[in-house]
Formats: C-alpha cells, sequence, structure tokens
C-alpha cells in the first residue's frame, strides 16, 4: 500500500473498523432465522435448508422487475451497436448480450447460497438442478450487460485506480438500494443462515459475489480487446458466466459455509465478513494481475500501451 498516505490509511482503518462494528451491533440486534421455520428448516436426509416453497409468487411484481431489468439490457445492446458503428468491433455488443448467460450458473449459487425465485407455470423459462427458474432472472442478468458496457468503457478511457475503486463502490451501494426493492417487491427470496442481513432483507456478503463477477469478465475484455475482434468477440458469451462463477468459487465458500449449517450469531457474521475481504482481496488482484494496475496507488494512470503489454511491463 506504498502509493496511499499515512492518513489515508488512517481513514482506511477507521472505516474498516467502525464498518465492522457497525455490522456486528446491528446482527446483533436483529432476530436471527428461527430453527423449524419456513426459512430455515433442515432437509432430515442432507440436512441443508430447505427452499421456502410456499413463497407466494408475486406476478405483477416479476412483469415490473422483468420489464425493468429487459429494458436496461436493451440499453446495454444499444450502447453495444452504437461501438459497433464507431469502432468495427462486436466486442462491447458481445459484452452487452453476455450478462444473460450468467442466468445458468445462478442456479448453481442459488441451490448453495439458499436463494429462493418463486414461479409460476406461465414465467416458467428453465428448470436445473430441479429449480423452477421465471424469466425474471434471465432479464436481471441481461441487465447487467449495461453495467458491464460502463465498466468496459471507464477502462477505454484510462482512469486513475481511485476512480476504478469508486466505482466498484458505487456500484455496492447501487447493488443494496436495487436489490432491497427488489426483496421487498417479493420476485425473490433469501432463506437459511444468511450472514449480514443490515438493512431489510439483503445479506450483504452477496454483494460483491456478483459486483466482483462482471467486473471480472468486463476487464477481460477490455485487457483482450485486440484479441477478441470478430468471431472471437462471441466467447464472452461463455467467459461473462465463467467470470462470475470463478469469482463465486474464489470469495463465497465461508458464506455458503454458514448459510448451510446452524452456527451462532458470530460465527456466521464473521464467515459472511471474510467473503467480503476475499471479495476486496480479489478485486485488488484484478487490478493488478488483469488490468496491470497496481490496486493501492491510487493515482495511477498506466501507460497507452495495449493491455497485455502494459501487464508484462510492469512484470
Amino acid at each position: 500500500m506504498e502509493g496511499i498516505t499515512p492518513r489515508g490509511k488512517i481513514v482506511i482503518a477507521v472505516t474498516v473498523a467502525f464498518a465492522i462494528v457497525a455490522a456486528l451491533v446491528i446482527t446483533a440486534l436483529r432476530q436471527g432465522p428461527v430453527l423449524g421455520s419456513a426459512d430455515f428448516t433442515f432437509d432430515p436426509v442432507f440436512k441443508i435448508p430447505v427452499p421456502p416453497q410456499s413463497t407466494p409468487y408475486m406476478s405483477l411484481n416479476n412483469i415490473i422487475a422483468t420489464a425493468f431489468m429487459t429494458l436496461a439490457g436493451l440499453v446495454g445492446v444499444g450502447l453495444g451497436i452504437h461501438e459497433l458503428r464507431k469502432t468495427r468491433s462486436f466486442l462491447p455488443l458481445m459484452l452487452a448480450l453476455s450478462g444473460a448467460m450468467i442466468c445458468i450458473p445462478e442456479v448453481f449459487y442459488d441451490v448453495i447460497g439458499a436463494v429462493y425465485f418463486p414461479w409460476s407455470e406461465s414465467n416458467h423459462a428453465f428448470t436445473i438442478l430441479g429449480r423452477e427458474m421465471p424469466w425474471w432472472i434471465v432479464a436481471g442478468w441481461f441487465g447487467y450487460g449495461a453495467f458491464m458496457i460502463f465498466i468496459y468503457k471507464l477502462l477505454e478511457s484510462n482512469p486513475r485506480t481511485k476512480t476504478i475503486w469508486w466505482m466498484w463502490a458505487g456500484a455496492a451501494a447501487s447493488s443494496v438500494i436495487f436489490e432491497e426493492i427488489l426483496l421487498n417487491m417479493g420476485v425473490y427470496h433469501y432463506y437459511g443462515n444468511q450472514p449480514l442481513i443490515i438493512l431489510t432483507q439483503l445479506p450483504w456478503w452477496w454483494i460483491p459475489c456478483n459486483s466482483v463477477g462482471v467486473f471480472l469478465a468486463a476487464a477481460i475484455a477490455y485487457r483482450y480487446r485486440e484479441r477478441l475482434r470478430g468471431w472471437r468477440s462471441v466467447s464472452m458469451l461463455v467467459i461473462t458466466p465463467l467470470s462470475v462463477t470463478a469469482v463465486y468459487g474464489f470469495i463465497a465458500m465461508p458464506s455458503w459455509i454458514a448459510v448451510n449449517g446452524n452456527y451462532p450469531w458470530l460465527p456466521t457474521q464473521l464467515l459472511g465478513m471474510v467473503t467480503i475481504a476475499l471479495g476486496v482481496a480479489v478485486f485488488a488482484f484484478i487490478l493488478e494481475s488483469v488490468l496491470g494496475r497496481p490496486p493501492f496507488r491510487p493515482n495511477y494512470i498506466p501507460s497507452q500501451d495495449s493491455p497485455e503489454d502494459a501487464v508484462e511491463t510492469r512484470r
């Protein structure tokens, strides 16, 4: 952290300490899951929480959420088409379209992370692992395409590294607001022993999983933008869902353990905090290894060489 001033280090340390204490106080005052309730009943054979299939399906709210996220995704596609006309590169368009592909591994995150999507026969998109998924989740990830285009264009502008950190912080804050709204609309529901429920329903350990995952996909697209031209840009339809899955694999294990067990309050919250800490570490790793940026030099601006050359030069 040689690029951060002593005062900056103190501010960061105090902020982190305050956040940890605040999270512990809030979760200590909040009633945890009640064993035997619909949200915290264990399967007698597999000893893991059972999805609350009695959760009501909110038809109108699903339509609203699906329409909104589809519109967001179409904005991303529109930006991708604009970039295609401007640069003759299909990569931004493929990046925008690739968001929808995350709906496939999403099922695996949901099963082990204890998320349930109420569904109906008229709003059934697909089934994997016995989980019926509504069209809303397809639209939800499609909408992330616009965010990935934003990240890609931000990286193209060659900003200071601190700008990228602030972008991630803003994305995390926006995610909290947006997901709390969706959760209170009843379009999906968390169950099990979820760590770090700070406001109403969102377990905050999920925040870095999604935001760092799509950042990794956009960072890979940016670094290899010269190679991912023409038909090669189609590979983003695979790279993006695998990037998100990789980040879940890197950071989510501690929280998965907490979610699927009947642990006391303190170990549960600490496991959630480990996931967030790992999320920060992986974000820094992406800055260093994929983008060739020293993560803790806030005013660093890389040279205008190709991303591959910049990384190799730093090494």
